[in-house]
């Protein structure tokens, strides 16, 4: 009897050995959702022409709505109608129409790019997460 008890004993610490080594409990990700509801900031290269207007919205196959200017003439696309057809986790084109007059300046689809922040002990979980400015450069 003496003798399996030792087997049982030496089983469990092989299996606790390796658990330990193997890190199989740290890597565990956090069950945590992130998400950015703020709005994607558009960054013109140079300045936008005096009086020009600036209409976007999210995705391709879409109508773009007139976005206004901010504080010191930003722009920024809110995630809401009519720039927001549907709800979604997370965005990755934005539609980008710019014109003076009756002139179309500028009408193209751009990536919006993420930044991402890794977590946990080697970086292996994903982080939170935002939306970087998406830069516009008008064709002339």
């Amino acid at each position: 009897m003496r003798r399996s008890a030792s087997r049982v004993t030496a089983a469990a610490a092989a299996l606790a050995a390796t658990l330990a080594l193997s890190g199989c409990v740290l890597d565990a990700c956090p069950a945590v959702g992130y998400l950015d509801t703020s709005p994607v900031a558009l960054a013109f290269e140079g300045s936008l022409p005096a009086d020009a207007t600036v209409s976007a919205c999210f995705g391709s196959d879409c109508e773009p709505a007139a976005v206004g200017a901010g504080a010191y003439g930003s722009h920024r696309v809110p995630q809401r109608a009519p720039y927001l057809k549907s709800a979604t986790v997370q965005l990755t084109t934005v539609r980008v129409v710019v014109a003076k007059d009756a002139e179309v300046l500028h009408d193209g689809v751009h990536d919006i790019p993420v930044r991402s922040e890794r977590t946990g002990l080697s970086g292996q979980c994903p982080g939170p997460w935002s939306y970087e400015p998406v830069e516009v450069r008008l064709s002339r």
